[in-house]
């Protein structure tokens, strides 16, 4: 083990005390390293006869194996490369498209309810309003037969749609008396919140205050600050809910009527709710059009719980159910 630790690294370096004079034995073997590697010169051991240093092996067997490392990891490197090509080609091909007939439908849907003209009704309303003397400003009356007005556009959305029209007298009238409402009240809060002057107005908010209850004014406020929703999403997310069975339940001695045709109803739903979300993922992404469901089914939960609380109200009730007999005698459902 002296020999083939010292012999290459030290037979250069070391130097005797004694001018190599030395006595080696076994018993003083320690004393001088130099004269120690001279006698296995002496006796005859040779350089050339060691056998590879352990640490010369160790370099080259981690060398070798970091070769072969390297190699996989370039190999499953290029793999991956080659799944994530593939993956993102699958996804471009799956991303989803509109086709021809889903666009022509989009683009009905988007005449059936025109908003533009209910901002201008609102900014009409405003002028007028502020050409007032302050203290007769946004009175309990205006302020009603303007929200009468905005709710009372929503027929439109009926009228114009093929859909709609194509279904059976008897159940446009359930589904126009079940979902007015809906329609009506979330048409207007989309209209009032594009109006930021009428949104931030204390005065109108009192007014309406007035009109309504404050819990009421509470759960609209919670769906103003959540529907951040453009305008062909909405008109979308309006259809839906024309088409939707669900209702507020209450009780009464009145026995429950039925649609006649329901699976035609879910179908049209089915058509609406697939164009929606092929338009989100189209326009944005597919996190994107998961967070626009999730907003409107959460504005669904705070507009339901408006319209129970607003129900109750005598003024809001007589609202809603001449609008709801106005739209059934305009589209002409009793035959």
């Amino acid at each position: 083990m002296f020999f083939k630790r010292n012999a290459e690294s030290k037979q250069e370096h070391s130097k005797c005390h004694f001018n190599g004079h030395c006595e080696i034995n076994s018993l003083n073997r320690h004393i001088c390293s130099s004269c120690r590697l001279a006698k296995c010169f002496k006796s005859g051991m040779q350089i050339q006869m060691l056998r590879s240093s352990r640490i010369r092996k160790n370099k080259t067997k981690r060398k070798i194996k970091e070769t072969e490392i390297l190699a996989i990891l370039t190999t499953l490197d290029d793999t991956n490369r080659k799944q994530n090509v593939l993956t993102s080609n699958r996804v471009q091909s799956a991303q989803p498209t509109l086709s021809i007939n889903d666009w022509n439908l989009l683009s009905n849907l988007t005449q059936c309810y025109d908003e533009l003209s209910g901002f201008s009704l609102v900014q009409d309303f405003m002028r007028e309003q502020n050409s007032l003397p302050p203290k007769t400003r946004y009175k309990r009356t205006p302020v009603s037969q303007l929200i009468l007005s905005l709710i009372c556009r929503s027929q439109l959305f009926y009228e114009n749609n093929t859909h709609f029209i194509s279904v059976c007298s008897h159940d446009r009238s359930i589904l126009v008396h079940n979902s007015m409402k809906y329609i009506g009240s979330l048409g207007a809060c989309f209209i009032i919140l594009h109006n930021n002057d009428l949104l931030n107005n204390l005065i109108f908010y009192k007014s309406a205050e007035n009109f309504y209850r404050f819990n009421t004014l509470a759960s609209t406020v919670r769906i103003l600050n959540q529907l951040d929703f453009d305008s062909t999403f909405l008109k979308l997310a309006l259809a839906i809910l024309v088409f939707s069975t669900f209702n507020y339940t209450y009780y009464n001695n009145l026995a429950p009527v039925e649609l006649l045709d329901i699976k035609t109803i879910l179908h049209i739903q089915n058509i609406y709710a697939e164009l929606a979300w092929e338009y989100l993922t189209c326009k944005y992404n597919h996190k994107q059009a998961v967070m626009y469901i999730s907003t409107f089914i959460r504005c669904l939960f705070f507009l339901n719980d408006a319209i129970i609380d607003a129900i109750e109200i005598k003024q809001y009730k007589d609202m809603i159910d001449s609008v709801i007999q106005q739209a059934k005698e305009t589209i002409k459902l009793y035959e």
